[in-house]
């Protein structure tokens, strides 16, 4: 028995329905095995699903709960991330079948650090685990000379043929092309936070500088590393790696919604690549592959009221047909399966900023002074008072605790669109007494058609998307469009044509039942009871 979970970023069961019998590669799959709409977690936030989806367990049971997670000890500014195996305090499913002696393999999931999870019986890779912060964000190159991650990098133009020199202390490389010429992947030594790397990028010749996508680089991000130089050899640098589209790039206006489409373009190229070189390169039982770009085009185009952006999102369906119909005859039994589904933003709304207006948090020079913040909102909708003695180096008294809350409380619910007077907050959940480990004091949904941000950079405390530029799709706390993904069982034994309504949380009971291992510690079911 091999068993195969393809991870869709993002995939809504409500747009789902309207493509799938226009896309042949899911239509196929929909008719010949169970399919239906999966319910997320809450919030319905990438890394949070797919922790429930990997565990079988709800958020409070798995100890992802939001995208940053407070625990005592830790400073404010300093929670653990939802992207990182340690916030995990339950067992995945590739720990629970390797221990029983079958071979797993990830190919990425936010909490499959190697680190952790150390078993002989399971390849754990997460490419995302190759961003270098800062590092790995995309940049301009003007003409001449420019000091760029420890090189020196010069640019020459002669008429429509461009030069790159990057000279480092190996050598120089050298790269050229014609005006709107893409060339690469291009392979360079980098210096990251004192270290150094192997970088990987594209070039895009432009008319009077070169734009350079974010670099990945030859980090660990994997437990084999004979495995990872060859992934490295055969994928990154013949395909490049691009994890996602640019969407940073775009949203600063330093390139354009062609190049950005190039970007994600790319970006599927390498998961595509990857993915099939990993399944087919490595031995395994159970394992898991991940799409991105569904969920890339969603958040920057599903909010756009024209056919233009409509028809990108369905290209992106059209591609994640294509990346699951190249992968469907590896195993005996495919699960496909979106963390999520998406919802319409047409303004976003920058928490923090509020609490710097009520006094509760201190920006200085655009950044955050902790030594004065009071209260901080870190993303998931959970808002953390700086607690004395819960928060290392906390400021912020327990009497003084209920009187901050409440007074936060009041302003946000107070708190209305300055142009539609529409209040933004519809549901407030604070506690009396300080929260515990992996808890906010304050808890927030926000109204349809609003996204909320932790960024303290911005001047504004809403702004509206601006459409072709700014995300204008998002997820995680309507409890609508953006709860739901789609699950379909594919394979030998699954009956045909059988319609399901399923919770992410039953994934992991369903792979254990195909595999007949017996684990009770679940929030979840089987979705099937057994093959026929």
């Amino acid at each position: 028995m091999k068993v195969l979970l393809t991870i869709v970023d993002g995939m809504a069961f409500h747009l789902f329905e309207k493509f799938v019998y226009s896309l042949d590669e899911f239509r196929e799959l929909v008719e010949g095995g169970y399919y239906g709409p999966l319910e997320s977690t809450y919030p319905s936030i990438t890394p949070v699903a797919l922790a429930s989806m990997v565990t079988g367990l709800y958020p409070k049971n798995n100890g992802v709960v939001s995208t940053k997670v407070f625990v005592k000890g830790r400073k404010i500014s300093s929670p653990l991330t939802a992207y990182n195996s340690n916030t995990l305090i339950a067992e995945p499913i590739w720990n629970i079948l390797s221990k029983r002696g079958l071979k797993t393999l990830v190919t990425s999931s936010p909490q499959a650090l190697p680190d952790k999870w150390k078993n002989q019986n399971t390849v754990l890779f997460d490419p995302y685990k190759s961003k270098l912060g800062k590092c790995s964000e995309g940049f301009l190159l003007k003409i001449g000379e420019s000091e760029v991650l420890g090189g020196k990098w010069k640019v020459e133009k002669e008429g429509e043929e461009f030069k790159v020199t990057i000279d480092t202390s190996e050598g120089k490389i050298e790269a050229n092309g014609k005006q709107g010429e893409w060339v690469g992947p291009i392979e360079f030594p980098a210096l990251c936070n004192e270290k150094n790397f192997k970088g990987l990028s594209f070039f895009h010749f432009r008319e009077n500088d070169v734009y350079v996508t974010p670099p990945s680089f030859l980090t660990k991000w994997g437990n084999r590393d004979d495995l990872l130089q060859e992934v490295w050899e055969n994928v990154s640098k013949r395909t490049g790696m691009l994890l996602d589209g640019d969407y940073k790039s775009l949203s600063k206006g330093t390139i354009t919604l062609e190049e950005y489409l190039k970007t994600a373009q790319l970006s599927y190229n390498f998961f595509f690549e990857y993915s099939n070189f990993l399944l087919r390169r490595v031995e395994w039982d159970f394992a898991i592959s991940y799409l991105p770009t569904v969920d890339n085009f969603q958040h920057l185009f599903y909010g756009i009221d024209d056919g233009k952006a409509f028809d990108y999102v369905y290209q992106a369906y059209k591609l994640a047909g294509k990346f699951v119909r190249s992968l469907i005859d590896l195993p005996d039994i495919m699960i496909v399966a979106s963390d999520h589904g998406i919802e319409k933003v047409k303004k976003r709304v920058y928490v923090n900023k509020i609490l710097e207006r009520i006094n509760v948090l201190k920006v200085s020079n655009g950044r955050i002074d902790w030594r004065k913040t009071k209260a901080y909102y870190a993303g998931g909708g959970i808002i953390r008072v700086n607690l004395r003695d819960r928060e290392e180096m906390g400021i912020v008294s327990r009497e003084e605790f209920p009187k901050l809350i409440n007074y936060i409380v009041r302003n946000l619910e107070n708190y209305v669109d300055p142009v539609t007077g529409e209040r933004i907050f519809p549901m407030i959940y604070e506690k009396q007494v300080p929260a515990g480990d992996r808890e906010g004091d304050i808890e927030l949904t926000v109204s349809s058609y609003y996204a909320m941000s932790s960024n303290v950079e911005k001047e504004k405390e809403i702004e509206d998307v601006v459409p072709y530029k700014n995300a204008s799709g998002d997820h995680g706390y309507y409890r609508k469009d953006d709860l739901y993904g789609v699950v379909i069982l594919y394979g030998k034994g699954i009956a045909r044509g059988k319609k399901v309504n399923a919770k992410i949380v039953d994934i992991v009971p369903t792979i254990l039942r195909l595999f007949d291992v017996n684990y009770n510690k679940l929030d979840g079911k089987p979705i099937i009871e057994a093959l026929r």
